[in-house]
């Protein structure tokens, strides 16, 4: 089997391209953004979704049978300050990869990593929120996700050669995240007031929302379960079926630090358009044989441990 990966060299794909080159017969091909002289442990082009000639480029020398689409502008702040950017990488991006499924002919499962936020906020009543709930995005980056899946639907109905499975991720946790969000953001917070033995406040956003984590491993395990047993044209929501309010997830950290710092609202944290609840229904992907295996509380202390142990021991 050959694995294409986009953002292969980004937080999932350095969870997910390990898994792919254990398996036993197995090729694959990174691409991403990071600059020619980075080295990985894996076959790895630069290469900008944006560009269709590049990509064409890959898939005529290449000739992958699963793409795994994980390359994408994934802030949600950064898409409220920048939507052209957002609409470029997210929509005209998987675009491009689709042209170029459609010509090479060649048979080719799409695995389309999308997002929860199409969902938009739920009403109390719509919760746990299923696959078949109308999207209402409520946000840039939730829209250009949601434009993507639409196109994907649309080329694996009007070709033969393409299969895509949607993947709804829900807030995916892990070692390695981007610090802008939120668990590594107060684990650094937090240890740096420690270690400067300082007592100033954790600066937050709105901590009464809640969100349906996942452990990153749980993801990838579903999404290695998808390009297997999902079936084309259909859309899994990616979760854990639990919801967990952000307030929580501070209690926690505190917890561990041993710290009883105080947190004090700041207004740039604050979104203009909030998603209130989050909580997925995972059924549809559990009767493929999934199973989460990371408690959320395991997951944020793992982070935090990691943060403490590589950014503050002494």
């Amino acid at each position: 089997m050959k694995y294409l990966v986009t953002g292969a060299e980004g937080f999932v794909g350095s969870y997910l391209v390990p898994e792919l080159t254990q398996e036993s017969g197995s090729e694959l091909l990174g691409l991403g953004m990071n600059p020619k002289n980075t080295e990985f442990p894996f076959p790895y082009k630069v290469c900008d979704i944006r560009d269709i000639q590049s990509l064409q480029q890959v898939f005529e020398s290449y000739s992958p049978d699963v793409l795994f689409h994980l390359a994408g502008q994934t802030f949600v702040p950064r898409s409220i300050e920048n939507p052209e950017e957002t609409l470029l990488i997210n929509v005209a991006g998987t675009l491009n990869i689709l042209e170029c499924f459609k010509r090479s002919g060649k048979k080719i499962k799409l695995v389309y990593i999308s997002s929860s936020e199409v969902y938009g906020n739920i009403r109390e009543e719509q919760l746990p929120v299923s696959e078949n709930l109308l999207p209402n995005p409520v946000n840039p980056y939730a829209s250009s996700k949601l434009a993507a899946e639409t196109y994907c639907l649309q080329y694996s109905r009007s070709y033969q050669n393409i299969e895509t499975v949607i993947a709804r991720p829900f807030n995916h946790i892990g070692v390695g995240q981007n610090p802008n969000f939120v668990v590594p953001n107060f684990c650094k917070q937090v240890l740096d007031n420690i270690s400067k033995n300082a007592s100033s406040e954790i600066l937050v956003g709105d901590l009464t929302p809640t969100r349906d984590f996942l452990h990153v491993r749980d993801v990838v395990k579903a999404y290695l379960l998808l390009a297997n047993k999902g079936q084309s044209g259909e859309i899994y929501n990616i979760c854990s079926g639990t919801e967990t309010p952000i307030s929580q997830v501070l209690k926690w950290i505190l917890e561990f630090a041993d710290s009883k710092l105080v947190s004090k609202q700041d207004p740039t944290r604050l979104r203009p358009a909030e998603m209130k609840r989050s909580l997925g229904n995972n059924s549809k992907l559990k009767s493929l044989g999934w199973a989460a295996g990371i408690s959320v509380k395991d997951a944020v202390r793992e982070i935090f441990e990691h943060i403490r142990k590589t950014e503050y021991s002494s």
